[in-house]
């Protein structure tokens, strides 16, 4: 930001220069020397201001969540940034992700918000509209996007709507498919070469063959729905879940039936294992899972951001990045890259163009790259990877994972499903479904009709 406030000491000191000399033969009053000096010394006090950081300071609030790594490497690239800038203060706002989405909202509501945000793509959707206007288009500001992938960046999932750039990916993230692959080789099962549904329930007969304790697949309720059921319905249908325009759900009834007997046949083919035993590892505990430790699960479809975490718990094994299945005759592949946060700027910011510099060094300075690593998931641009793999904060196996994710097309949750109340509809059933209390039948039923009053309320 220093450039900005030297342009005008300069301005102001060249015209006191052009004065000076500019006399030609005339003769020069006492008035005039009193007032070109005194236009010098301006000139100089301004100057001096703006070198030891000016009276003009400006401080930006910079609000995000996260573990301890990440709140010692932002610290780290704030107090960089400072440094080169000494007129900008950054105010960090850090915490858990804990209540985070609800307070951003009553600040973005009443004004109060900070001027850099870190926030969740999943609460992006409900925050964009043009009454609102929260958030900065950046494609209107100084950004400098060219280290970005224009395909990835340009996505809603990774704040594009509307033809607006409302904010920055902060890595990529998405599915993956951690493969156990002495275990693979073994059995005879290959991941790495492109393969459909129907193969899935084909190798898992050969895992239950070769050791009825192993199963194909580690997974549980959550994983289920919002991985393997979520894709497989996006293949089927070829559309989101809800039409965005109308507001009407793009599954018929027969298509969310054959969604639910994909998920039963999970469960009876003994693909996943019994509902009963995985819903003591739910959400992001599948790591806890003896039978994960014990090397008993060919693979898992899991996220970038928690393979590791999984691959660590069973260090014996050798693990790859394997490919995503497809529905066959499909010409949607759904499975898509997406970021794991989105940092915006405050529309209201009385300080836009220092918001921008900030994040321009942020995601795009190499020291900052190398500072922030791997904190903010596998970062969003390939000179940053290059980065992070040189220095060993990026591992051969998330590399490998991010290439995988890339290579498909993908399709983005709409922005009504995107809510946690519509994704908790379809966790809800595929539970229900799991542990046997309800049919595919009876789930399209339940679907629809829980989907129906969620879009009824929606303004």
């Amino acid at each position: 930001m220093k450039k900005y406030l030297a342009i005008p000491a300069a301005l102001c000191l060249a015209a006191s220069l052009l004065t000076a000399c500019g006399g030609g033969k005339g003769e020069t009053t006492a008035a005039d020397t009193k007032a070109e000096q005194g236009q010098t010394a301006a000139a100089e006090k301004e100057t001096a201001k703006t070198a030891d950081g000016g009276s003009e300071q400006i401080t930006l609030r910079f609000s995000w969540w996260g573990g301890e790594e990440r709140l010692a490497a932002t610290l780290d690239v704030i107090k960089q940034f400072e440094e080169v800038n000494p007129n900008i203060k950054i105010e960090p706002e850090y915490g858990s992700s804990d209540g985070y989405a609800d307070k951003l909202a009553t600040q973005l509501a009443s004004g109060t918000a900070p001027d850099i945000i870190q926030i969740d793509p999943g609460l992006m959707p409900a925050l964009v509209s043009n009454e609102t206007n929260y958030f900065l288009d950046l494609n209107t500001s100084s950004f400098d996007f060219s280290n970005f992938d224009e395909n990835y960046y340009k996505l809603r999932i990774n704040g594009f709507y509307d033809g607006k750039q409302l904010g920055i990916p902060t890595g990529i993230s998405g599915g993956a498919v951690l493969v156990n692959q002495g275990l693979a080789d073994q059995i005879g099962i290959d991941f790495h070469t492109q393969y459909t549904w129907d193969d899935i329930f084909d190798w898992a007969k050969k895992v239950r063959e070769y050791d009825d304790s192993m199963y194909l697949i580690c997974s549980n309720k959550d994983y289920v729905a919002n991985i393997l059921a979520n894709n497989y319905a996006k293949q089927l249908s070829g559309k989101t879940f809800i039409n965005e325009e109308t507001k009407e759900i793009n599954l018929t009834s027969e298509q969310w039936q054959e969604v639910y007997t994909f998920v039963k046949r999970l469960y009876d083919e003994e693909v996943i294992a019994p509902a009963s035993y995985s819903a003591a590892y739910s959400g992001d505990n599948m790591q806890s899972d003896p039978n994960w430790i014990a090397g008993k699960y060919v693979c898992s479809f899991t996220y970038m951001s928690t393979m590791e975490t999984l691959a660590a718990a069973n260090a014996d094994a050798e693990y790859t990045a394997g490919l995503f299945p497809l529905y066959q005759g499909s010409d949607v592949d759904a499975w898509n890259a997406n970021c794991p946060q989105i940092i915006a700027i405050n529309a209201k910011s009385k300080n836009p163009e220092a918001a921008v510099e900030f994040l321009d060094y942020f995601f795009n300075n190499e020291k900052a790259m190398e500072t922030l690593g791997c904190t903010r998931s596998v970062p969003p641009t390939a000179k940053a990877r290059e980065i992070c793999t040189a220095d060993g904060s990026l591992s051969k196996l998330l590399a490998e994972a991010a290439d995988v994710a890339g290579s498909y097309s993908g399709m983005v949750d709409d922005k009504y499903f995107s809510a946690a109340e519509a994704k908790q509809i379809l966790t809800d059933e595929v539970e229900a479904v799991g542990f046997g209390v309800a049919t595919p039948e009876s789930a399209s039923e339940e679907t629809i009709s829980l989907l129906n009053n969620y879009i009824s309320g929606i303004q």
